[in-house]
């Protein structure tokens, strides 16, 4: 994965972190910084033309801008620029700024405390944090005007009040579309954009976003995830894109370029891209977020990443409370900084961090050297955001940006919303073409996200744990704000009026004298991390009884899977159609009812292996055998190795790239570069023909398989892919082209530390069939890297 978060790096994009409660480092990139200045530079403070301090002037250079002005900085007020407080700190109801009384109005006494007492240069928007009503008019709050009012405030006093009007940084976490604000319209969860296998879909979710994002100011995402989704088990599966590096580093680079875009000469957006690296584990033993190793030697010496790192979730001081591998918050700090953390997710308490890091300096444990060059990428960062040209800076008359326009930048987009959504659904099983279901079909519609919101958006909707209804303890939305958006149920009613919803088993059996099909909507609820953690992900009891009772009807039965993971389906298994909704966006509803009427091809081909879910396990050494659940992570079965258990090897329900379409498609007259250098690039083409009766989309993994390795590799490695859209009976050569680099692989020594290479020999070109038999390649052509 390392030579595709460079690739990354290298086009000026963002690596970043955080999530919610998890002890996280990553890293937050802006665009190329150059650091190749005297000490004398560095220092230098000047005046433009008009009198004003050079780095006020926004037509002077952004490196004579952020010389100017971190010569001119305290180390108070540098060491405020290192740190990151939860907003409700400052709308704290009481004067203890501690967050309480949620996210309300600001306080100008925790303004004061925060912004100016604190220098405080970044607020963070939790999770739950969800602003009131800001007009006075008695709304329900949490509307994109009531985001840019807050911001407004703060952002307004933070500059009037402090010595040198430094703007402060705001950050929340928009991961599929902007989804705090509860009327905005929300893409599919990552998994699911994953599955359109469309990069164009992916920058328009961030485009989307980022326009949201910029009108109400709030202009640092923590998204997207590029962490890889092997194992299904894992409560933040559906925040990736898949768990093949290349697919899922096509989908993260276009959305960050569609985050970043637009702006013109005024505010600007910044991606994060999440979580480098190791997550939340210890690596050999150590935290993350203190190695050198990983944040300088791997991130910035061998990657050449230039932006600034952020640490996750009040991670810093987790070094001392969590891992204990420091004695107090000054040693954490200093750990985490010298390792080469330029801001922390400190969340609260902003005179405990500037006391502690100026003990750190004062004791030589951190060096002001270093603490210049933190202070300077997150500057540079500001200035690159447009944060120091708004409108309030240079006329504080004037709010930073225009509120009564954000609500209409926050709900714009529900059209490519509804665009991904359908491109996501993943056809699994239609038995003697269950689907399309006919013109005049009796359709029952049943089951628990039959018209669930909640289930349908998943987490990281309106609250941190997703929409009201989802069960849990705490951290939902509240009730009064559900998203607007089209449930099943109210998709198929709109296809079809006379189309029945029976909200029980019982109701839906008795239904079936009159019923052409079931369409039962079965999954998961709402759930972020944590709460999302499950050892053996499965449609719960209730939802397979129903099933078995649909099915014993002897009536076709349609299952619509809503889920942010593949699931243990159980009896759906043997349905006469299974449908991968995933957690589908606010348009979810419509994009089912249209594959299931037939106005949409399916297309969508899963990004991430379906674990089989067997009631035990399979005979004795047959290794690909189906494996209970449970059974995961999927992927590192595909690794060699001499195992001879049963289910030991890789044996999912349905592979990786597997999905459906109402028409066939062949693939023909493959051709590839049959000799390229490790630093080249090789190209792929292949003919790719409609063979059935309807127009339909084709998404064609190109994998590569390598004889002989170096390393352990799986048996075939995702290289490219392409996505061809043809009416019947037409044909259409396809290149793909890939890097040789795609290929590279660590040094072959288990103490391997060095960046990754590309092994020169014989390699296999392959196109595979589109079955749930892993492996079975169509057709292939051999190429060599010299």
């Amino acid at each position: 994965m390392r030579h595709r978060i460079r690739d990354l790096v290298r086009r000026g994009h963002i690596i970043g972190v955080r999530a919610r409660h998890a002890p996280v480092i990553a890293a937050v990139l802006a665009v190329a910084l150059a650091l190749a200045m005297s000490a004398s530079a560095m220092t230098k403070t000047s005046a433009s033309a008009s009198g004003k301090p050079a780095y006020l002037d926004p037509k002077s250079p952004i490196q004579a801008r952020v010389n100017d002005l971190l010569g001119r900085m305290t180390l108070p007020e540098k060491i405020g620029q290192m740190v990151q407080i939860e907003t409700t700190q400052v709308t704290d109801t009481t004067n203890a700024c501690t967050s309480q009384g949620g996210f309300n109005l600001p306080n100008p006494v925790c303004e004061q405390k925060i912004f100016v007492d604190n220098n405080v240069g970044s607020i963070l928007a939790g999770g739950t944090d969800i602003p009131i009503d800001t007009t006075g008019q008695g709304g329900v709050g949490n509307t994109g005007l009531d985001w840019a009012t807050e911001y407004n405030i703060m952002q307004s006093y933070a500059m009037q009040h402090s010595r040198l009007h430094i703007p402060v940084i705001f950050g929340v976490d928009a991961v599929h579309g902007f989804g705090h604000p509860y009327q905005a319209p929300l893409f599919p969860q990552s998994i699911g954009m994953g599955a359109t296998w469309d990069p164009a879909a992916a920058k328009a979710g961030g485009e989307v976003t980022g326009n949201a994002l910029r009108a109400t100011g709030w202009n640092w995402d923590f998204a997207p995830v590029q962490d890889l989704a092997r194992d299904n088990r894992w409560g933040r599966t559906y925040e990736t894109w898949a768990e093949e590096p290349a697919l899922s580093a096509a989908l993260g680079a276009a959305n960050v370029q569609g985050l970043q875009s637009g702006g013109g000469n005024g505010l600007k957006v910044t991606a994060t891209i999440k979580h480098f690296a190791g997550y939340s584990e210890s690596i050999n033993g150590y935290p993350a977020t203190a190695s050198h190793y990983l944040l300088t030697d791997v991130l910035r010496d061998q990657m050449h990443f230039q932006g600034v790192v952020i640490s996750d979730y009040q991670d810093v001081t987790a070094l001392q409370t969590a891992y204990h591998i420091a004695a107090d918050l000054p040693g954490a700090i200093a750990a985490a900084v010298n390792a080469g953390v330029d801001m922390s997710m400190q969340v609260a308490n902003p005179d405990q961090w500037q006391a502690a890091i100026l003990q750190d300096v004062d004791t030589g444990k951190i060096s002001r050297a270093r603490i210049d060059q933190a202070v300077r990428r997150i500057l540079t960062l500001k200035f690159q955001l447009g944060l120091f040209d708004q409108p309030c800076v240079a006329d504080p008359a004037k709010p930073c940006v225009d509120a009564n326009a954000a609500n209409s930048a926050v709900t714009a987009g529900r059209d490519q919303t509804l665009k991904a959504a359908r491109e996501s659904i993943t056809l699994l099983r239609n038995e003697n073409n269950a689907l399309p279901l006919p013109a005049g079909a009796k359709v029952v519609v049943t089951g628990p996200s039959a018209d669930s919101m909640t289930n349908q958006l998943g987490g990281w909707s309106v609250s941190w744990q997703g929409v009201a209804g989802a069960g849990h303890v705490c951290c939902m939305g509240p009730d009064n704000q559900i998203p607007p958006g089209t449930t099943v149920l109210g998709g198929i009613r709109a296809a079809d009026p006379a189309a029945v919803y029976a909200p029980d088993q019982a109701s839906a059996v008795a239904a079936a004298p009159n019923t052409s099909a079931y369409v039962v909507a079965v999954g998961e609820k709402a759930y972020a991390e944590g709460l999302g953690d499950n050892p053996a992900p499965a449609l719960a009891p209730d939802q397979q009884a129903l099933i078995t009772a649909l099915e014993a009807t002897g009536k076709p039965v349609i299952v619509v899977v809503i889920a942010g993971r593949p699931v243990g389906l159980g009896p759906a298994e043997k349905a006469n159609a299974v449908l991968m909704a995933y957690q589908g966006s606010t348009e979810a509803g419509t994009a089912v009812a249209d594959t299931l009427f037939g106005k949409v091809n399916p297309a969508g081909k899963l990004p991430i292996s379906w674990p089989s879910d067997a009631p035990a396990v399979g005979a004795d050494f047959n290794g690909t055998a189906p494996s209970p659940l449970g059974d995961q992570p999927k992927f590192f079965d595909q690794l060699p190795s001499t195992a001879s258990g049963a289910g030991n090897a890789y044996n999912p329900l349905y592979p990786f790239g597997y999905g459906l379409s109402y028409t066939t498609f062949t693939h023909t007259n493959l051709a590839v570069t049959p000799k390229i250098s490790r630093n080249g690039t090789a190209t792929a083409t292949f003919t790719v023909t409609n063979t059935g009766t309807r127009a339909g989309t084709d998404i064609v993994p190109v994998y590569v398989a390598q004889p002989v390795s170096s390393v352990v590799v799986p048996p075939q490695r995702l290289a490219g892919f392409a996505r061809v859209t043809l009416d019947a009976g037409r044909s259409q050569v396809v290149r793909v082209t890939f890097p040789a680099s795609t290929l590279a692989e660590s040094a072959p020594d288990i103490n391997a530390s060095g960046p990754p290479s590309v092994m020169p020999g014989n390699y296999v070109l392959q196109l595979n069939k589109n079955g749930t038999t892993p492996y079975a390649v169509d057709i292939s052509m051999p190429f060599t890297i010299s």
